[in-house]
């Protein structure tokens, strides 16, 4: 017999996910508001910090520049570590704008069917893939969630679901999303190594298929609830 943590973490994930499939079988929206409307997107800090690997090539590119450096010029290792320290803060920059450049701001229109992305713009039904970022704050007992999706070649767009200190979107810009996932044609990536897709969890981390998306967008998993994906 299970104990009464067990029993009650296992209730918990039957009810969480109940919730999500009958909210993703919610009607749309009856009324959706026209012309262009940007979408809210994640700020700097949820942006940065929900994706790994800038958390990667934030610690990896600094100490490999003190150490090519320090080995180069024959220079103390102290000095190194110097430059590396230095190194964090325009390292930190350069991610951040590349960053911002790969997701601008996007605002979609459900008149002409089309997302907008910097310059570009893109029927809703070609947008074929969606990545969900996670970043579970133990210390703070929250979750940091990203979505990213776009069509294949761009645009992009970056939305956040649940910010550092739990707050979700509105439910107008939650409308506007759930129906861009709708009208999408969103899958998850298969390789022909792996043509069921048993696997694509692990090969292409992030990645929902439309249903699992919307169930996201319409309910943001919290810290206490199961992970969609997986977290690096």
């Amino acid at each position: 017999m299970p104990d009464h943590e067990t029993s009650h973490r296992e209730a918990k994930r039957v009810n969480w996910y109940v919730a999500r499939v009958t909210d993703t079988s919610a009607p749309n929206p009856a009324t959706l508001p026209s012309g262009w409307v940007r979408l809210d997107r994640a700020g700097w800090w949820s942006t940065f910090a929900a994706t790994p690997l800038n958390g990667i090539l934030l610690g990896i590119l600094p100490i490999n520049l003190g150490t090519t450096l320090a080995q180069s010029f024959d220079i103390s290792i102290w000095w190194g570590f110097l430059i590396a320290l230095g190194a964090v803060v325009p390292v930190f920059l350069v991610l951040y704008l590349v960053q911002q450049l790969r997701y601008p701001q996007a605002s979609v229109n459900f008149d002409t069917n089309e997302l907008r992305a910097g310059r570009r713009v893109v029927p809703l039904a070609e947008i074929i893939w969606a990545r969900l970022d996670m970043f579970d704050r133990q210390r703070a007992h929250t979750r940091m969630l990203t979505l990213r999706f776009g069509a294949e070649g761009g645009p992009r767009a970056s939305v956040r679901l649940r910010g550092r200190s739990g707050q979700t979107l509105r439910a107008a810009v939650t409308d506007c999303v759930a129906e861009i996932i709708r009208r999408s044609s969103i899958v998850v990536p298969s390789t022909p190594n792996d043509p069921s897709g048993r696997f694509a969890r692990y090969n292409f981390p992030g990645s929902l298929g439309r249903s699992d998306v919307l169930e996201v967008v319409l309910n943001p998993p919290t810290i206490d609830d199961p992970t969609p994906v997986l977290i690096s």
